[in-house]
């Protein structure tokens, strides 16, 4: 049987809740949810974000899409030396800096009284960035100052899989699931 949306944000609710109660060290988790969800997903993260901040457990939302634009407007002559590539070398390259930039932003550490942070819009790099592979180094990690992160995963998952957005099918996740 699925998980409605109300039960998936439960489960996260409870799991920040564990959290900022300190019942669980920080981590890597993935909420897994339909690719159908995604616009309403993103739609409700700023709404349950609210209602968080309401009952003193603050989260940071991070649009990964967004925010990896501006990462790339900001380095000067990046995107004109893109233009000048072909579409593998664009990929490649692309894939290269999303990688980096997203293993910096997750191990990045929280502001102030902040719990953790949800990573959303992960499909806009799903094409150049491996999140599996990204995501097995972080939570690997022995950096015990690593924050709690939740990475909003629109896909199909069980315990041994992860499909993004349908594109492929990834068996690498260690990461648990919300």
């Amino acid at each position: 049987m699925k998980r409605t949306l109300e039960q998936a944000l439960g489960a996260l609710r409870a799991q920040i809740s564990a959290w900022a109660r300190r019942e669980a060290k920080p981590d890597l988790r993935v909420l897994v949810y339909p690719p159908e969800w995604e616009a309403l997903v993103l739609c409700k993260l700023p709404e349950f974000a609210d209602h968080c901040a309401l009952q003193g457990e603050p989260v940071e939302l991070v649009d990964v899409g967004q925010e990896f634009r501006k990462e790339l407007m900001e380095r000067d002559g990046l995107v004109e030396r893109l233009n000048g590539l072909d579409r593998t070398e664009i990929l490649h390259d692309l894939g290269c800096t999303g990688t980096i930039w997203l293993k910096k932003l997750m191990r990045t550490r929280l502001e102030g009284q902040t719990i953790c942070r949800v990573l959303m819009n992960t499909g806009a790099l799903a094409t150049f960035v491996s999140y599996s592979a990204v995501a097995n180094e972080v939570s690997g990690s022995t950096d015990p100052a690593l924050p709690a992160t939740v990475l909003a995963f629109p896909g199909e998952g069980d315990d041994r899989s992860l499909n993004l957005l349908r594109l492929r099918v990834d068996t690498n996740y260690r990461v648990p699931r919300i």
